[in-house]
């Protein structure tokens, strides 16, 4: 099928003109352009202003009759630079007829651009070619990187346990390679070359090798990869190539799939040059712990990157090899897909483009009139409705996500809510809008199958969960300050319950008041590790009491990934979550949490590699009370990442599970907080153990003497589950059954008031299977 126009440039009289295939008779060959709305200039205004939007365009388009194209008389959302570009693209390309959106469509006709939108997947998969368009200074060849990849390899390999080509005995042109990069004037490792060099290390594979991951790594991080449309286009596009437009000049940067591969290959030369450093020395220098460190930040970046490129490539595979409705049945590539797309956060300029947005990928999914009556307005929670109710039907597979709460609707309950928020335009930025995101797929699951009459689904649950829910901490996303935004960094206050109270001395009935660390502290560059895992371990002794706390802390400060500036490279050493409190009682911490207080301003952290992070999330903060009274509040991606990290948890295993054929998972906890849930607070509940634990633990930390330790509590809560706020179990509701169903992304909570209800979403599972007893195995239970 051939789009209903095309652009093509007349070479003999230099004028664009867009044509309608239908007139110029049989079947007309054609390319297909990827690229996003606004040039480069714009992208970076675009990163720091969220009123400014995505691929739908910018403020201030240009007028049709200004675009030197014939046909074209719609109001265009470019800039008249992105539009040069694209015209440089099909004048110094050999394609005669290209297809492109913003061209191509009506934008003035919402009909014809919904009719277009319908066909993305006939357009995109029956191109010749697709072309993504970026904006970039500098164009690399990836082959030339391939080959200095494997040059890297060759030289690992070769060097054995030697650190210098002459210990290695390189031949000749090996060595001459490397001397060649060790003087180049371009040195890009992240350490001068005098230290590396007087570490005893070949300069030149490092340079060699930190020139070749820089170069994938900026490929990657153009805003192209960031988007929503232009996610679908990558799905969809076949032999895709990529461009580099700056100005008049246009070069070639490579297949798409070759930039895939290297990413792949940067992420092991990464991981094979830590080992090689690694084993290279038994007791490392301060200068060989650093160069560990920053290989390390390498590994953690490209695994993720990896991780990415992994989803995309499943994708296309089940797309290309399936058809235009490979995902009727394909349910792990459904899932597949939503975790890619949840992996950045992408945002659209509308509500109903988040959905818009995939109907290219589940081609068929809604039809021209369908899409009008379904997936137009603002109202983001009947789109999301409409998206859901639709797949399931389509696939007759219940889809739902990783939330808190169904909604009662009487039916049709179990898919999720996707809570709006009222928020004055003006306050917009610093509310719940900023959530607007793909997160809204993170933790999408298949709940099982469906029975369409009354909108049912049919889910193999465990049920008959011992115990009833009892409270024991709250947890509420709140925006920060304009002041607190303004001043960066992550803010960090933990307050006991015991503060102000008298602690048992130890001398002849004496007591000690507790002390209150209210002012701030602001905490800079080289004592902000330290002052991290001081946090992490507060959190341990609150979150995870009965697990190892060391651990917990490694695991927790790992996934968050936290970033920060340092005056001196000893002050982040490798292994810097152990060794920045080496030495000190917080090695092994025996500390008593609720008398503790600590208020910091770590001014220095400049952000974060959790998935839980991004520009949005970066304005709220997390405020955890607990039933003893102690009261916590941090970044929203170290407090939500806290909660999620707890030992045996489901959501802190793995961050992405993988199948055999490399289709991803998600687990984690991006889909918990959702738009509209800012100021709201959700509770963390558990069914066994004692939910007065934190409180008499908090006693004990007051009565027993200070130079003694505190007897442990001997049944902390255990099965624990995150619900909303208006979630409640009273007098009433003793004949309440619970159960959970396990999704692979993380496990649901379901009730249901007695036994002849259908059962409901009620809340989502902290704690693994093991942590829950329950007096029914795993069976088929329906869900409304």
């Amino acid at each position: 099928m051939a789009p209903l126009r095309l652009l093509t440039y007349n070479a003999k009289d230099g004028t664009f003109s867009v044509v309608y295939p239908a007139n110029l008779g049989g079947r007309v060959q054609y390319h297909i352009a990827s690229y996003t709305w606004q040039d480069g200039d714009e992208e970076e205004k675009d990163e720091d202003d969220d009123d400014e939007d995505d691929d739908g365009g910018s403020e201030g388009g240009i007028e049709g009759v200004d675009t030197g194209i014939e046909g074209v008389t719609w109001k265009l959302e470019l800039s008249q630079k992105k539009l040069d570009g694209i015209k440089q693209f099909v004048r110094t390309s050999e394609v005669t007829y290209l297809w492109v959106d913003s061209l191509c469509i009506n934008q003035d006709d919402s009909g014809e651009v919904n009719v277009e939108m319908s066909k993305m997947h006939d357009y995109y998969t029956n191109a010749v070619k697709c072309h993504i368009l970026l904006d970039m200074a500098e164009a690399w060849d990836p082959h030339g990187i391939v080959r200095d990849l494997r040059f890297v390899n060759h030289i690992l390999e070769h060097m054995g346990g030697a650190t210098l080509a002459e210990a290695g005995k390189l031949n000749h042109d090996l060595t001459a390679r490397l001397r060649e990069w060790a003087g180049s004037d371009d040195w890009r490792f992240g350490m001068d070359k005098q230290t590396v060099q007087a570490a005893g290390f070949e300069v030149g594979v490092f340079n060699c090798y930190a020139t070749s991951i820089e170069r994938v790594q900026s490929v990657f991080n153009h805003r192209y990869f960031g988007r929503l449309w232009t996610f679908q286009e990558m799905l969809l596009g076949k032999w895709i190539t990529m461009w580099v437009i700056n100005g008049e000049h246009v070069s070639s940067l490579g297949e798409l799939d070759a930039w895939m591969n290297l990413a792949w290959d940067a992420q092991d030369r990464a991981v094979k040059l830590h080992d090689w450093v690694d084993e290279s020395r038994e007791i490392k220098s301060a200068a060989v712990n650093a160069i560990l460190g920053l290989i390390k930040e390498d590994v953690l970046g490209l695994t993720a990157l990896q991780t990415q490129v992994r989803g995309i490539q499943s994708a296309r595979v089940d797309i290309m090899s399936g058809g235009p409705s490979w995902w009727v049945e394909n349910h792990r590539g459904i899932r597949n897909v939503f975790s890619a797309i949840s992996l950045r956060a992408r945002k659209s300029k509308k509500e109903e483009d988040l959905f818009k947005g995939l109907l290219g990928v589940f081609n068929g999914l809604f039809t021209v009139a369908e899409m009008k009556r379904d997936l137009e307005g603002t109202d983001i929670e009947a789109l999301s409705f409409a998206f859901f109710k639709q797949l399931s039907i389509k696939t007759k597979r219940a889809w739902t996500r990783l939330v808190t709460s169904s909604r009662e609707r009487g039916e049709w309950d179990w898919i999720p809510v996707l809570a709006k928020t009222e928020t004055p335009k003006k306050k917009k930025k610093r509310m719940g809008d900023q959530l607007l995101t793909t997160d809204c797929f993170a933790g999408v699951v298949d709940l099982g199958l469906l029975k369409p009459d009354g909108g049912l689904a049919k889910a193999t649950a465990r049920t008959g969960i011992v115990g009833t829910p009892r409270q024991i901490m709250t947890l509420t996303p709140i925006p920060v300050t304009k002041a607190e935004a303004g001043a960066g960094g992550f803010r960090f206050s933990f307050q006991g319950c015991n503060l102000g109270k008298k602690v048992n001395a130890g001398r002849f009935r004496h007591s000690e008041a507790i002390g209150v660390h209210g002012s701030l502290e602001t905490v800079r560059r080289d004592e902000t590790g330290r002052t991290l895992v001081k946090c992490a371990t507060l959190l341990g002794k609150i979150l995870d009491p009965v697990g190892d706390l060391v651990e917990y802390r490694r695991r927790l400060l790992g996934r968050l990934e936290p970033w920060w500036w340092v005056t001196d490279r000893n002050a982040k050493p490798p292994n810097w979550i152990d060794r920045c409190v080496s030495g000190t009682p917080w090695a092994n911490p025996e500390l008593r949490a609720h008398n503790w207080s600590m208020n910091v301003h770590m001014a220095d952290v400049w952000g974060c590699g959790s998935r839980l992070q991004n520009k949005r999330t970066a304005r709220l903060s997390c405020e955890l009370r607990v039933n003893c009274g102690c009261v916590i509040t941090g970044p929203y991606s170290l407090m939500m990442e806290a909660v999620a990290t707890v030992q045996g948890g489901v959501l802190g295993s793995m961050s992405a599970g993988v199948d055999g054929d490399g289709r991803i998972t998600l687990r984690d906890g991006v889909g918990l907080a959702q738009v509209g849930d800012v100021g709201k607070a959700f509770r963390l509940v558990a069914f066994q153990g004692d939910n007065n634990a934190h409180k008499k633990h908090a006693s004990k930390c007051l009565s027993t003497k200070k130079n003694k330790p505190v007897e442990a509590v001997l049944e902390w809560p255990r099965g624990r589950m995150l619900v909303r706020e208006d979630f409640s179990h009273g007098m009433t509701d003793m004949a309440r059954d619970y159960g959970f169903v396990e999704t692979g992304a993380g496990n649901l909570l379901i009730c249901r008031d007695h036994l002849l209800d259908k059962y409901r979403v009620v809340g989502v599972c902290i704690d693994g299977p093991a942590a829950i007893a329950s007096k029914k195995k795993e069976h088929e239970v329906t869900v409304r």
